[in-house]
């Protein structure tokens, strides 16, 4: 029986569910040709930085606030460049990606401020991009700012984004958000045609000897999906027709799937990509295949549409209870490892970091 992993994100419909995350194997366009030849629906590229655009816009005399220039004057150190290629490589990747591949190509940028860095998608979207993927970093510290405070900057930043191109835009948020159902509300009413759940973040490391503290990347692994399943269970309620991607701690067929039972349309995959290279999509895709075959779908979006049928949330806070209740049924987990670290930005051992 033939099984059809075709499915559809933000509008665009791929070839398989499985996305390649954003980091900088994506950049290369003979390893984006692999990655397509393996199975991948689409890839995202490696983020282009709030301080790099601002960087650019001053050089050539363009606008900035005084909310740009503060970041750019952060004394943030100026390594951007050597994880994505800078500005005008960006752009021409874009463009040679788009000639030589055939799936869809969603550039990337981060930052954390509102203004004028934001207008830059534009360039985005004429250089070839299929999409676009919003990383805000929030940068609120001061503990006068509500979280309405947070969320309104998110969504404003999305506006912007929204109202400068025409090609579908995805938010990938952070899971400290105090009602992901309602910002995902908010971001679609601002425009947005997606959401990614969730974001990396660096993890905290605290030297008792110097009395301080600093924060580096890591592959993640599967003993991090909790925190995605996690929040796909939480946003399922709000999502209405917002495309859900799941990120996280995927690395296995299995996996994706219980990412899906419990509210993702797609999956991204980035750092069991760099364990073991494009391989490992063909071998996701081989495990949802024999999957749905022995479920009985005979498509992808048959079995995203078999999963939608969400429990409400008294049934879910029922659930919560119930697993509190039963005592003698608690579960152990053995503490697992982080096999392979990252490179600065997050996303490569040593070993594996291309030229």
């Amino acid at each position: 029986m033939h099984t059809d992993v075709t499915t559809t994100y933000m509008g665009m419909r791929l070839r398989s569910p499985i996305i390649v995350g954003a980091c900088p194997l994506t950049r290369r366009p003979e390893t984006v040709r692999e990655l397509s030849i393996a199975g991948a629906g689409a890839v995202v590229l490696p983020s282009l930085f709030e301080e790099q655009i601002v960087r650019e816009s001053m050089q050539r005399g363009g606008r900035t606030c005084d909310e740009e220039r503060s970041v750019e004057a952060s004394g943030t150190p100026r390594l951007e460049d050597s994880y994505n290629g800078g500005v005008d490589a960006y752009l021409r990747s874009l463009r040679m990606l788009k000639k030589c591949t055939g799936i869809p190509i969603i550039a990337s940028l981060n930052g954390c401020a509102h203004g004028n860095w934001l207008q830059f998608v534009s360039r985005l979207e004429a250089a070839g991009a299929d999409a676009i993927e919003l990383s805000i970093q929030t940068c609120f510290a001061d503990p006068r700012q509500p979280a309405e405070i947070v969320e309104n900057a998110v969504g404003r930043a999305v506006e912007a984004v929204c109202d400068a191109v025409s090609v579908p835009v995805a938010v990938k948020l952070l899971p400290f958000f105090t009602s992901l159902p309602h910002l995902a509300v908010r971001l679609a009413n601002a425009g947005a045609s997606g959401i990614v759940l969730f974001g990396r973040e660096s993890v905290w490391e605290v030297c008792d000897g110097e009395m301080s503290s600093n924060s580096r990347w890591s592959l993640s692994d599967s003993g991090q999906l909790q925190t995605t399943l996690s929040g796909l269970m939480r946003v399922r309620f709000g999502a209405g027709k917002l495309s859900v991607a799941a990120s996280g701690g995927i690395v296995s067929a299995q996996d994706l799937i219980h990412c899906v039972i419990a509210g993702a349309d797609t999956a991204m995959v980035t750092s069991e990509i760099y364990r073991n290279g494009s391989d490992v999509i063909a071998h996701l895709l081989e495990g949802i295949t024999q999957y749905l075959q022995r479920h009985g779908f005979r498509s992808f979006d048959a079995f995203v549409s078999g999963c939608r049928n969400a429990p409400d949330g008294h049934a879910s806070r029922q659930s919560q209870v119930q697993a509190m209740l039963d005592v003698n049924h608690y579960r152990d987990p053995r503490p697992e490892s982080i096999a392979s670290s990252g490179d600065a930005w997050g996303h490569a051992s040593p070993t594996h970091l291309e030229d």
